[in-house]
């Protein structure tokens, strides 16, 4: 009768615990992991989760005499510690404070022993895939450009590789229609933003070729935290430029203009809200000065590409070789480690590598 009745609570508590962390999450007891990687961040919470319904199924006096604050404060905690080097602290605490049986304490350490195993072969993964997708780009921005950049081939694949233009863009999230709009609205105020001349063109390119691509645009409004740590709308705006143009100053003034245009507007006139303006090119001209000047007038910034600086906005210009680049250069160890072995991409259907960009997980070799 006393093995029956601890099978009906157990099951009891099972349920009753899946509900509460259905509730956990709902109220926001979880951290957001607003900046981190989508995929990563799903793995994080998916973790927490985990430990945190170990720790209520073990002992459920911990959570259930907890209020609001105390609960989230817990939570946060446990998170930050979990993809840390003390893994082992938590065991060690658990073990030291609560009731546990042998059962528990077997269970809770066989799982803090695999998040750490976890987030190792999360970590690869993610710089796999990574890689690859680097590896893609380049395939495309030297040999198939002319293939693939129209909308909304290119545009997809940008919107689900926000990374690309560094850790602080890794998730942007889904368009929200009314910055989207009013931004791509104001672009189209910016002076000859849609005409092509002889002197934009890159050397090789001719101007039909160049009117037949399209140039790309991406803005999005996400909610973040500033310096002082105070809530605010983060506002990015990304334009691509075609691949046979050669950015020079006259791309620069056309995003010294939209600079411009967006400070005056009304609907962006709030504190609270900030700009980042990436201006994206295949080559910056070989004949600009602009360009690097100010860059250079901007190093003491350490951003590299800055171009503009102030309170409301900063701007960048920068170009497919270098961000590639940047990438290389940041992970330099761990892909030397990795050693990953890439595919010959010249045997691989234009559109096949278009499909896997565009998806979520690029497939890793």
């Amino acid at each position: 009768m006393t093995e029956f009745q601890r099978e009906i609570y157990k099951n009891y508590l099972r349920r009753f615990v899946d509900e509460e962390i259905t509730r956990f999450e709902k109220s926001g007891y979880f951290p957001s992991y607003t900046g981190l990687d989508r995929e990563y961040a799903e793995w994080r919470k998916e973790n927490t989760k985990k430990i945190v319904k170990d720790i209520y199924l073990a002992d459920p006096q911990v959570f259930n005499r907890l209020s609001a604050k105390p609960a989230k404060i817990l939570i946060r905690l446990l998170d930050k510690v979990l993809v840390s080097n003390e893994n082992d602290t938590i065991y060690e605490v658990l073990e030291g404070v609560l009731d546990l049986t042998s059962e528990s304490v077997e269970n809770l350490a066989k799982q803090l022993k695999e998040t750490t195993f976890d987030n190792i072969i999360s970590t690869i993964e993610s710089l796999q895939r990574r890689q690859n997708a680097i590896h893609m780009l380049k395939e495309v921005m030297d040999n198939r450009f002319s293939e693939v950049l129209e909308t909304p081939d290119l545009q997809k694949i940008i919107e689900n590789n926000t990374w690309l233009f560094g850790p602080q863009y890794t998730t942007l999230g889904a368009e929200e229609n009314t910055f989207t709009s009013v931004a791509k609205n104001l672009r189209g105020k910016i002076k000859d933003i849609y005409i092509v001349s002889d002197s934009d063109i890159e050397e090789g390119a001719d101007l039909d070729g160049a009117n037949r691509q399209v140039d790309l645009f991406l803005a999005r409004k996400i909610p973040t935290f500033d310096s002082a740590n105070k809530p605010i709308f983060k506002c990015v705006i990304v334009e691509i430029k075609r691949p046979s143009i050669s950015l020079n100053k006259k791309h620069l003034q056309q995003v010294d203009d939209y600079c411009e245009i967006i400070s005056k507007h009304p609907a962006f006139a709030s504190d609270k809200m900030k700009f980042e303006v990436i201006l994206i090119g295949r080559k910056i001209s070989k004949d600009d000065f602009q360009i690097g000047q100010r860059m250079n007038n901007l190093k003491d910034k350490s951003e590299f590409g800055l171009v503009t600086y102030n309170d409301k906005i900063k701007c960048y210009v920068k170009d497919w070789y270098t961000i590639f680049d940047e990438f290389d250069l940041s992970n330099n160890y761990l892909l030397k480690t990795l050693n990953s072995k890439l595919d010959d991409l010249s045997v691989r259907d234009t559109t096949d590598i278009v499909v896997d960009l565009q998806s979520r997980r690029p497939q890793m070799t």
